[in-house]
């Protein structure tokens, strides 16, 4: 009896790591555009620290850079990523293991903010 590796190369995408994606990012800096071609934010930061594995997009509302909304991605396990939003004045009002569930919610509170 012989034993034979089945090397499935599917299988290898269900060990890629999890998380924040390029294509996330271009959705977040997408929202940005939209949102400063009507007035409504005035400008976008990045900040990304790879000893804590957090990244957090902030949007600013007006030039005295006082942040008005915050998107937070956080690295909490190996295969995890945790994805909040935080509003001035709120606190954390929206966190999620889902990227979709969190820009969905930045979405509604930036059209909220251009009506």
């Amino acid at each position: 009896m012989a034993f034979t590796v089945i090397d499935n190369p599917d299988f290898r995408k269900f060990n890629a790591r999890s998380g924040f994606k390029n294509h996330h990012f271009k959705m977040l800096a997408g929202l940005f555009s939209r949102a400063s071609s009507l007035k409504t934010l005035y400008d976008m930061a990045v900040d990304v620290d790879f000893d804590e594995g957090t990244c957090s997009v902030t949007y600013y509302q007006s030039g005295n850079y006082t942040p008005y909304l915050q998107f937070i991605v956080r690295h909490i396990g190996p295969h995890t990523d945790m994805y909040e939003l935080y509003k001035e004045g709120k606190g954390r009002i929206a966190k999620s293991g889902l990227f979709q569930r969190i820009y969905e919610r930045l979405e509604k509170e930036i059209s909220i903010l251009s009506e």
